[in-house]
């Protein structure tokens, strides 16, 4: 059933206003967190050896993603630790936290010796500082979906939460140009030695954009205090588990299409085409682009069509029907190809990721929300970060780079799908409470 009576100026101003600053402060601080861990498969190609020196190549950089996986895992445990303060305190200091924590980590990559001049002690710090930003981490994106639904007009949730989950998208764009600068600044052998760290060292950039922006938003009042519990990750497992596993695998698939595929991007591209370095940054960029400004349409689209389940479900089909044709046009190596395949990756990750946090939010009430969000997307993702790793794994065993990434992306996709077909039914009317 179509809503006819959703419009814009259906809401007051104010309202709108607020939700629309909160919105985009989510995307920017947003688009910083995951700038921070584009960057680093940015830069896989480059600095595996440097951290994981082996007689194989591939091995380096099998290594290099397992640490991804490490820092990923941190994340779950971060989600119940930031959220249980989330749901007791409040949600904007503990997000302002979390960003600040992640920016410190990032930053400090591009600080971190290499083996050759500390041995196995620069490793253990590459891994450390990958665990700080998974940790903080999932008290950002959590913190994100939550503050911007219990902001938001009802009736306009989606529209919102795709203005925040497009933060994503932006995420790529920034390293992107990350990656331009640093190959200005230096090219060749240089990149090796002082490029790859130029990278995250431009993140101290995105990452005071986004504190300016989130320090001055008014957080409306959906929180109370007087509704705390004692401890709200055991209400959520008591409450929720039977979402808690819907949200799992609903992030899982969606997950394995993000990291398995455009997060992905320039290193499965580096690793099995002869595109140059400039057609890979484009590439990226024409992606997450058209994410970034779909995202908030696919959210709106979602309030008028009012079944956030079935639009969820419906693009896990369409992904599992494309997925062999979008990744042999990518694998081509012929850029018209890649990016006729970007963009298509860049709608249906958008038309997908958008509607999330608002599917989330209106099957939880505020005494949990923080955590129950935080925690079953931060499992579902840590459990996706296998993607980068499990694709090159895969590619290499069967030695076919597109049916290794085929059999990854269909199978997380049918995950999700049989996962949605069990949960909760919709609440958009719903008001958050």
């Amino acid at each position: 059933m179509i809503e006819k009576n959703i419009t814009f100026k259906s809401y007051k101003n104010e309202d709108f206003t607020n939700a629309l600053k909160i919105s985009v402060s989510a995307n920017l601080g947003w688009g910083f967190e995951l700038f921070d861990l584009v960057v680093y498969l940015y830069v896989t190609t480059t600095i595996a050896p440097l951290f994981f020196p082996s007689s194989s190549y591939i091995a380096s950089v099998l290594l290099f993603l397992g640490t991804l996986v490490l820092g990923y895992f941190a994340r779950p445990i971060g989600a119940v630790f930031l959220g249980h303060f989330g749901d007791k305190i409040g949600r904007k200091s503990i997000w302002l936290v979390s960003l600040l924590g992640m920016g410190i980590a990032t930053v400090s990559m591009g600080f971190l010796p290499t083996y050759a001049q500390v041995g196995v002690l620069a490793t253990v710090l590459l891994i450390a500082l990958r665990m700080s930003q998974g940790f903080f981490l999932a008290g950002e994106w959590g913190g994100g979906q939550t503050i911007v639904n219990e902001n938001s007009p009802q009736g306009l949730r989606g529209f919102f939460s795709g203005i925040q989950q497009g933060g994503a998208a932006l995420g790529l764009i920034f390293a992107v140009i990350a990656n331009e600068i640093a190959l200005y600044i230096a090219p060749g052998a240089a990149f090796s030695t002082i490029g790859w760290r130029i990278m995250f060292w431009f993140g101290a950039i995105p990452l005071a954009i986004a504190i300016l922006t989130r320090y001055k938003i008014r957080e409306r009042i959906v929180f109370n205090a007087e509704k705390t519990v004692k401890f709200p990750i055991v209400d959520v497992f008591k409450k929720y588990y039977k979402f808690v596993i819907v949200g799992t695998l609903l992030l899982l698939g969606n997950g394995i299409i993000y990291y398995g595929e455009i997060a992905y991007m320039p290193t499965y591209l580096g690793l099995y085409t002869k595109l140059s370095a400039a057609s890979i940054d484009l590439a990226v960029l024409v992606t997450n682009l058209v994410w970034l400004f779909s995202s908030p349409i696919a959210g709106y689209l979602s309030d008028r069509v009012r079944s956030r389940r079935a639009w969820i479900s419906s693009i896990f089909i369409i992904m599992i029907i494309l997925a062999y044709p979008v990744i042999l046009l990518l694998h081509s190596g012929y850029l018209p190809f890649v990016l006729f395949s970007g963009i298509i990756l860049g709608l249906i990750i958008s038309f997908q990721y958008a509607v999330i946090p608002a599917f989330l939010s209106e099957n939880s009430d505020s005494s949990v929300r923080y955590s129950f969000i935080a925690f079953s997307i931060n499992l579902g993702v840590a459990l996706s970060s296998f993607g980068p790793f499990l694709g090159t794994y895969l590619s290499t065993v069967m030695k076919n780079s597109v049916l290794g990434i085929v059999i990854l992306v269909i199978a997380s996709s049918l995950a999700g799908f049989i996962a949605m077909m069990f949960s909760p039914r919709d609440n958009i009317d719903a008001e958050l409470n």
